[in-house]
């Protein structure tokens, strides 16, 4: 008996230490005591009660026991192999319906290049769900690099330190590098619908703080503003504002300019985007642009049919014309608009960087390339029509179009250029070398609004064409990651039977399994 119990002593022993290893891995040399404890009592009811226990094993049951035993060790055995094999070597699938615990790919280079550590303070309060989402995203963000730390930090245990911080609303997160530090605030990442839902978009804050604390500094691409132009604030369909996140969510920082407000353009700009102005730019405006394309400047320009003179005149001094009318293109275009051409990956410069798919331009103009054009510029086209495709000078609204030949041009027709200001000294064209002026003209600035970005490649392809002026050559990805408050309305009726099924359904099936062998075997 006194063997019995110091059996069952040990296993207890053993059990708990082993539960303590997997809860509690900070008292480790506690749970290591327990371990070795239980086994000391085992293997001492073992030698007392060796007799009764050799003659045990020694007998028919015994010995199928003794089998059973080892097999199923044997069983474990393999499965905890796999497991420890598992934990260094694995992949993650995430099924989330909205992707929430992937980062995108730009994120994931970005942290799999940090050179020096960073340090990112989150200020929550124990049980925030806010809160429980920033510390499992920082998480995953240490899985791609070892030079985060991450602080958790109570802000009403530790107020002294919050105030240290200059956090005064939570959640937070302070991120400190060696250029400095940069606080990421509950504005910063949590945005409410005009439906009233609310929206967590941390990812493009956290990897932005990152790169700003390690030194990094971000292409910051200015929209210009004050005539008329596609605002990249607007939700509407002529908005683009989806342009905007797609820009923000590969690490670009966008702002809107009023060159007539600020007075040139800022020095930090990366890129101008001139998105089809509808009122005539001022003659200073043109001088500043002008110059900023003198100036080796990068810019991409988009035009409806028909556009401002000024516009015009921009693009002429590189070497492009703007003829009046509206593309048809008989050969290829989206059902049932001939004036809607689609443009498949083999009609596309950016097929030799990895096959897009169809383009669509809903009312375009063509981009035709001056007969005298200056040695030091180069045209690239980026997009073009097919054979059967036309410039319609004599636009009719009812869709009735007739070529007529010696007035309309003829197609193929570029409804998108890539302009390269060439130096007098480069001899050879190297995309990676060239640093003069960048400008993209597109004869179309509807493909790129809320309505038609998701159409097709419409949105990849504005992305790359800025990845192309920043002297890019691997094509971009368009992720976007975000966590959305998804509510369930349910009824009373409907809550009482959740209430009651989860409290009463598991058990009821239990028995009613049970009932059912009881029948079968009495």
């Amino acid at each position: 008996m006194q063997t019995g119990v110091l059996a069952l002593l040990g296993l207890a022993s053993l059990f708990v230490g082993w539960i303590l290893t997997l809860v509690l891995p900070g008292i480790r040399y506690i749970s290591w005591g327990m371990l070795l404890l239980g086994t000391m009592l085992v293997l001492v009811a073992f030698v007392i009660d060796y007799r009764r226990v050799r003659g045990a094993l020694a007998s028919r049951r015994g010995r199928f026991s003794t089998g059973t035993t080892l097999m199923a060790a044997i069983f474990i055995g393999i499965i905890l192999l796999v497991n420890a094999i598992s934990y260094t070597n694995f992949h993650r699938f995430d099924v989330t319906g909205l992707s929430q615990y992937t980062l995108t790919s730009q994120t994931k280079s970005a942290l799999e290049g940090m050179e020096t550590p960073v340090e990112a303070l989150l200020f929550t309060i124990p049980g925030d769900i806010t809160g429980s989402f920033l510390q499992n995203l920082l998480t995953e963000y240490r899985n791609f690099t070892d030079q985060l730390g991450v602080e958790l930090i109570d802000p009403e245990q530790q107020p002294d330190l919050a105030r240290q911080y200059g956090v005064s609303q939570y959640p937070a997160v302070v991120f400190q590098g060696e250029a400095g530090q940069r606080p990421v605030l509950p504005q910063d990442i949590i945005s409410i619908t005009e439906q009233g839902d609310m929206i967590i978009e941390a990812e493009y804050a956290f990897t932005s703080a990152i790169l700003e604390v390690i030194g990094s500094v971000q292409k910051k691409v200015y929209f210009l503003t004050g005539h008329g132009e596609n605002s990249i604030f607007s939700t509407s369909t002529d908005g683009y504002s989806t342009v905007r996140e797609g820009l923000l969510d590969n690490l670009y920082q966008v702002e809107s300019l009023d060159i007539r407000v600020a007075g040139d353009i800022p020095e930090d700009c990366t890129i101008l985007v001139i998105p089809a102005p509808d009122i005539p730019l001022t003659s200073r405006e043109v001088d500043v642009i002008s110059q900023y394309l003198t100036d080796e400047g990068w810019a991409m320009i988009l035009m409806n049919p028909n556009p401002p003179d000024e516009i015009r005149q921009l693009v002429s001094q590189w070497g492009l014309d703007i003829h009046d009318g509206i593309i048809i293109d008989e050969g290829s275009y989206a059902e049932p608009n001939m004036d809607s051409p689609l443009i498949p990956p083999t009609r596309s410069y950016f097929a030799q960087f990895g096959m897009l798919r169809d383009t669509y331009f809903p009312g375009a103009t063509a981009l035709v390339p001056q007969e005298d054009m200056p040695e030091s510029i180069m045209t690239i086209p980026l997009i073009w029509t097919s054979p059967d495709s036309w410039l319609e000078g004599d636009f009719d609204s009812d869709g009735e179009y007739q070529f007529e030949e010696g007035v309309d041009l003829q197609g193929p027709l570029a409804i998108g250029v890539l302009i390269v200001g060439l130096s007098p000294e480069i001899t050879e064209v190297d995309e990676e070398t060239i640093t003069g002026t960048r400008l993209i003209v597109y004869g179309d600035s509807d493909f790129a609004s809320n309505r038609r970005f998701q159409d097709g490649d419409n949105g990849a392809l504005f992305l790359n064409s800025v990845n192309i002026l920043t002297v890019g050559k691997e094509l971009i990805t368009m992720d976007r990651k975000y966590l959305q408050t998804r509510r369930l309305i349910i009824g009373p009726e409907a809550k009482n039977f959740i209430t009651i099924s989860s409290i009463g359904l598991l058990p009821l099936l239990v028995l009613v399994a049970g009932a059912y062998i009881w029948w079968r075997r009495r």
